[in-house]
């Protein structure tokens, strides 16, 4: 049974090996799971096993060329990483997480006011939707309606979209590992817990969930306790049981009664929630000869999320006509239309781009996962938890292409900013620093107010 069914999927088989070694590293070895290699290597894998298992006709096999780009960008990211930590050990520093520990030097209280600014701004885009749909879209009759296209919320999308903002910042100041006053970390912990629900309540889309239990999850491994592969495993294990079965379906029911067809498309809505971004990859990067090829971009739209607000990268679009970050115009089946981050880069800077974005991805988020092997401040645990969240989520949706999230990454910098305390520290002579000092710890510098023997 099972060799059969090996035979019958060896690329999902293959994938799923991939994903099982990547838990039990993790728990065999004592991993953290959430770091940057181990994170891609399960999000990518899992989902592409998930994809080629083919339940629906629009996920062909893959054409040489989306092998070499997917491929390409897995052994980048993996170099990047790689290469990163073998520099931090020969440099003996430190590539274990460290246990997290109240910081003096940061004022957790003005950070609950400032997370308390990004609330109320979150509220006010809430309170747009209650006067357009007349009620919480969760307690509206036709919810689908009111998140459909067609109703015109001007600019505040952008507001009550910051939830899952609001639940980052609010996250970090909830764990007594790493906050000591009671007070402020039951305040986050209530206002945690009430954004989630007002969240779901007022905009119940599943990309917010996601990011709010996503940013909870990977806190929550650094700040509380670390999450356990085995319960990662349980429930994959029930996810590819489900999915297998799923592909089992057509044998089992043969009529084409309406119950049926309702059994059908129910069971088939998660598959192309995942299965799209791949198929849709395949479709851009080897499109027919009778549809038209999106132009290459030559890295102009790579930064069209950073400016995004100041109405210029709209004006490159409209005229050369480039697709938004949802790339309508790839769409292999009509409204299903995200992608795989690798297209992006792909149309952005061809190849080379495919070989550089992901490496360079891969020592920059390293570098910072190194950061946490050491005490580490808000800032840096804040960022890591944003960005690694985006490495599992770019089998998805390409983040750094929209605004909106370019603009969370700059609030986090500016809030953990303004909240660290400046601390007066005597700067070490210049003569007590040895030519050859490392780059990283702490110098130690004794001074005997003798003169040097030379002279």
């Amino acid at each position: 049974m099972l060799l059969s069914w090996v035979a019958d999927y060896p690329v999902t088989s293959a994938l799923f090996v991939v994903v099982l070694f990547c838990l039990l590293q993790a728990y065999v070895f004592k991993k953290d799971f959430f770091s940057p290699l181990t994170i891609y290597c399960f999000s990518q894998c899992i989902t592409l096993a998930i994809s080629y298992l083919q339940i629906d006709a629009h996920m062909s096999e893959f054409k040489p060329l989306t092998w070499m780009v997917w491929i390409l960008g897995l052994a980048a990211f993996s170099t990047g990483c790689f290469v990163t930590r073998l520099v931090a050990k020969s440099r003996a520093l430190p590539v274990s997480i460290a246990e997290p520990t109240p910081m003096r030097s940061y004022s957790w209280k003005l950070h609950l006011v400032l997370s308390f600014v990004v609330f109320v701004v979150f509220l006010a885009g809430v309170v747009k939707i209650i006067a357009v749909a007349g009620n919480l879209i969760a307690f509206t009759e036709s919810p689908s309606r009111w998140m459909s296209r067609e109703v015109d919320y001007g600019f505040f999308p952008i507001l009550f979209s910051s939830g899952p903002l609001c639940v980052l910042l609010f996250g970090v100041a909830a764990f007594k590992k790493y906050n000591d006053i009671t007070w402020i970390r039951r305040t986050a912990k209530i206002m945690v817990f009430v954004t989630i629900v007002v969240n779901l309540l007022a905009y119940p889309n599943r990309t917010s969930l996601f990011f709010n239990l996503g940013f909870l999850m990977i806190l929550m491994n650094y700040l509380y306790k670390r999450i356990s592969p085995i319960i990662i495993l349980l429930a994959m294990i029930i996810a590819i049981t489900t999915f297998v079965a799923i592909s089992n379906l057509r044998n089992q029911y043969g009529s084409r009664d309406i119950e049926n067809k309702a059994m059908t498309a129910l069971i088939m809505l998660p598959y192309k929630y995942v299965a799209n971004n791949y198929w849709n990859l395949d479709y851009a990067l080897n499109p027919p000869v009778d549809r038209e090829y999106h132009p290459h971009t030559y890295g102009i739209d790579f930064v069209s999320g950073i400016f995004e607000y100041l109405r210029f990268p709209a004006s490159f679009k409209n005229t050369f006509h480039w697709d938004d970050p949802f790339n309508e115009r790839i769409q292999k089946e009509n409204g299903l239309n995200t992608v795989n981050y690798l297209w992006d880069v792909y149309k952005d800077f061809f190849l080379p781009g495919v070989l550089l974005f992901p490496l360079l991805c891969g020592i920059g988020l390293s570098v910072l996962h190194l950061k946490l092997c050491r005490p580490f401040t808000p800032r840096q645990i804040l960022f890591y938890t944003y960005f690694i969240y985006f490495v599992g989520w770019w089998f998805f949706t390409s983040g750094y292409k929209q605004g909106m999230y370019c603009m969370w990454g700059v609030f986090l910098y500016l809030v953990t900013t303004i909240c660290m305390k400046n601390e007066k520290r005597e700067p070490l002579a210049p003569e007590c620093l040895p030519a050859d000092a490392p780059l990283e710890g702490e110098v130690e510098c004794e001074r005997d107010g003798k003169e040097d023997v030379a002279r």
